[in-house]
């Protein structure tokens, strides 16, 4: 598998992405749209947040058949909280571009990422919408990945190439989001296609696998999004047959992987984050609690701010695992910073904790505790609270 963090051409599939004015940068990309030859196989998953962005809620009633033709996406304005003229919005958006692509709209997914609360301009979509159908091109994923940017200072793009029966498939994808993110499904929005020859049902069971070890995760914030999507589109143009359950387990790695690459650069890329850290659990007796010690570590302001400052702070390290409601041996547990041990058999090892923060300086590191209590482990992707973190979110609607 040739797994890359740049864009490949994947057959069957065209990408667009424009400035439509939606945003108050005039001058941004705020308008993408991916469009397929014909209707391709579909699967995706959204938000568990009870508040539910109207773009969510349409495109859930029209990936219910496992069919697609066209996604259309826009920043700007998250067209949540907007009440019946929101889905109204929505429903009219997939129209527009239906229209301009001769295809149903029941086979268009639209979705929005912004300002919460808020309606974008309908007849500057519609004129973007024309705009962005006259620019698709096979090799627009990067504008399409730039139209979907909110407060992420760059697209997040990643693409495998994998040989299945003969055939050269390729999986791209792109992803949006620097902060709201903790997905319970996927993150913000995220967009996967491939050529490869698949059926509705074989993606909704790769979508499945990958998720945890991919968008669900990560976290930047501990907030779950009100507009979370992430969609996997099947055109089957690298070749006729469809692929054999070997093959399908090999598709499945490839596009887990691609998910992944997708998901650390949602983290690597997080509100004023200068630190990507791996938080993991091991020796756990079920997974499931080696994951709550490890969000809850992954999300705790204290430690995440420890982490910016290069702070080895064991305190806040073992306050975070013990409000998630594990039974702990202290005597056990063994926790280890960037690679140095700073704690075991129940004492902290103040003798190493200047070498821990030596290299806490590095742009990536790993946190690893171990509960020498059974055989379980989970690990989770998130990055450390900056001064420009509280400064993005603070003017965010300003």
């Amino acid at each position: 598998m040739d797994l890359t963090l740049e864009p490949r051409v994947v057959k069957g599939f065209r990408f667009a992405g424009v400035a439509a004015g939606l945003r108050k940068e005039p001058e941004r990309k705020d308008l993408g749209i991916i469009v397929a030859e014909r209707p391709v196989a579909a699967a995706g998953v959204f938000t568990t947040n009870r508040v539910k962005a109207a773009p969510v809620i349409v495109s859930q009633e029209h990936i219910r058949r496992g069919r697609l033709q066209a996604v259309a996406a826009n920043s700007g304005s998250a067209n949540c909280f907007t009440g019946r003229a929101g889905v109204k919005l929505a429903r009219d958006s997939c129209a527009t571009l239906a229209e301009r692509i001769g295809c149903p709209v029941g086979l268009v997914a639209p979705c929005s990422t912004g300002v919460i609360g808020h309606l974008y301009d309908f007849e500057r979509y519609r004129a973007g919408i024309r705009d962005a159908v006259a620019a698709l091109s096979p090799e627009g994923l990067e504008d399409f990945a730039r139209a979907i940017m909110t407060t992420d200072t760059r697209p997040k793009i990643a693409s495998a190439c994998i040989s299945l029966g003969g055939a050269e498939v390729t999986i791209a994808g792109c992803a949006k989001g620097a902060g709201m993110i903790e997905p319970k499904m996927a993150t913000m929005l995220a967009f996967v296609v491939t050529d490869a020859a698949v059926g509705a049902p074989e993606i909704r069971r790769v979508l499945t696998r990958a998720l945890p070890q991919s968008f669900n995760a990560i976290t930047v914030d501990g907030d779950m999004s009100t507009n979370d999507t992430l969609l996997l589109l099947a055109s089957g143009a690298a070749g006729p047959r469809s692929l054999k359950p070997r093959e399908l387990a090999a598709f499945a790695e490839a596009v887990t992987a691609v998910a992944g690459a997708l998901a650390r650069e949602l983290v690597r890329d997080g509100e004023g984050a200068t630190k990507l850290v791996t938080i993991e659990v091991r020796g756990a007796r079920k997974a499931a609690e080696a994951e709550r010690i490890a969000r809850e570590i992954a999300n705790s302001p204290l430690v995440k701010t420890a982490f910016f400052g290069c702070d080895p702070n064991f305190g806040r390290i073992v306050m975070a695992a013990g409000k998630a409601g594990v039974a702990l041996d202290l005597e056990r547990l063994e926790v280890r910073m960037a690679g140095i041990p700073i704690a075991s058999h129940g004492a902290l090892h103040t003798e190493a904790l200047a070498d821990a923060a030596a290299r806490m300086k590095d742009r990536e590191f790993a946190l690893t505790i171990d509960l020498k209590l059974g055989t379980a482990r989970a690990s989770v992707v998130t990055c450390d609270f900056s001064y420009d973190y509280v400064k993005i979110n603070a003017e965010y609607t300003t």
